[in-house]
């Protein structure tokens, strides 16, 4: 089954622009095309409708934008006398989610569902739950995430609903996610060849926002093809001079990125540490009145913080997924889709972020 349809009922996830005007997806990118408007298109948050498909049993439990209960026959379950989650197609499931789910909001259990499983009603914090086989299970291919205390790595929630910009991070998690998972064997079979490895991770990131209900417009999709990412990004300071952002938001995300840089994400707490110190600053610089381009500003903090927790997250879901650990200091792809977002909107973003990434490893 495949992990996502954004067309039928059984959506993961359907992210549709109300009053939105886009260009039309039968758009043809003319490679001779002058491009006038030196601004790439940033949808306003308040515009994007995360929603969560027609499946609402038991509510939807918030990982990368999916609601996990759509896909890979997931099933909530009373494991001990609380609450866990079994896939019956386990294996996929753990191609998508490696050995760690990520719930990356607070779930509540409310006591309606919870009477029904005969387990007390509980929020279940946001954090790393490990995925494993079930305990004494003799149906093969089945696994379950255990909800218990004990196993919960916490991380806090990477939701922010202050950030009125919080779903331009969400959808850049969730198009890396569904890029790279479903393209890992044609990406293999490119040997590395850097040059079609972006050419294919643009055509498909291109394409997952058009089945997202976000087409991208014939501007963007020619810099989405085009873009050169043969630059030096972990010189931030620098990338962020060339951005087209006014002085004063530079020297304000300057002093953002600088803090980001200097708080280490190699533990679990260190992540949680990472996410509370961005969320108050997506707080912060939501109530800050100097921004001349507010929208672009608290979009690249969303990306910022969230594409730190996805990245970590993918060093450690699986035994050789980092390919060497976890990084020691904010990665080039981490800012590579963070300017990447002001050099091309969101489907750059994406597309810099994972050929970056794919390139150094």
């Amino acid at each position: 089954m495949t992990t996502r349809n954004f067309s039928t009922a059984l959506t993961l996830i359907a992210l549709v622009f109300s009053l939105f005007a886009c260009v039309k997806t039968e758009d043809i990118v003319n490679p001779d095309t002058v491009i006038t408007d030196p601004a790439p298109s940033i949808p306003e948050g308040n515009r994007i409708i995360i929603h969560f498909g027609t499946s609402t049993y038991r509510g939807c439990m918030y990982s990368f934008s999916n609601c996990i209960w759509i896909g890979w026959g997931t099933d909530a379950t009373n494991f001990q006398d609380r609450f866990a989650m079994t896939f019956d197609q386990g294996d996929a499931a753990s191609q998508y989610f490696g050995n760690v789910f990520p719930l990356t909001s607070d779930f509540e259990v409310d006591e309606v569902t919870a009477a029904a499983m005969g387990i007390p009603a509980q929020t279940i914090p946001a954090g790393f739950y490990p995925l494993r086989d079930i305990p004494g299970s003799v149906d093969t291919g089945r696994k379950m995430v255990d909800f218990a205390a004990s196993q919960s790595i916490a991380t806090g929630s990477l939701l922010n609903p202050n950030n009125p910009q919080d779903n331009i991070g969400q959808l850049h998690n969730l198009a890396v996610q569904v890029v790279l998972h479903e393209n890992r064997d044609a990406i293999k079979a490119l040997n590395g060849d850097r040059a079609a490895v972006q050419k294919l991770i643009a055509e498909k990131t291109i394409q997952f926002f058009a089945e997202a209900d976000l087409p991208v417009n014939a501007v963007d999709k020619q810099r989405a093809l085009n873009i050169n990412l043969d630059r030096d990004f972990g010189n931030y300071a620098a990338r962020l001079n060339e951005t087209r952002l006014s002085a004063n938001d530079k020297q304000i995300l300057l002093s953002v990125f600088d803090e980001a840089a200097a708080i280490p994400v190699e533990t679990p707490a260190q992540l949680k540490q990472f996410i509370y110190a961005m969320t108050t600053q997506e707080n912060r610089l939501a109530r800050e009145t100097k921004l001349d381009n507010p929208k672009v500003v608290l979009s690249m903090v969303s990306v910022l913080k969230n594409s730190r927790y996805f990245w970590y997250w993918k060093s450690v879901s699986s035994p050789d997924a980092g390919n060497g650990g976890v990084p020691n200091k904010m990665p080039d792809w981490v800012w590579a889709d963070i300017i990447g977002l002001e050099l091309g909107g969101p489907a750059v973003s994406a597309i810099a972020s994972a050929v970056v990434y794919l390139d150094q490893h």
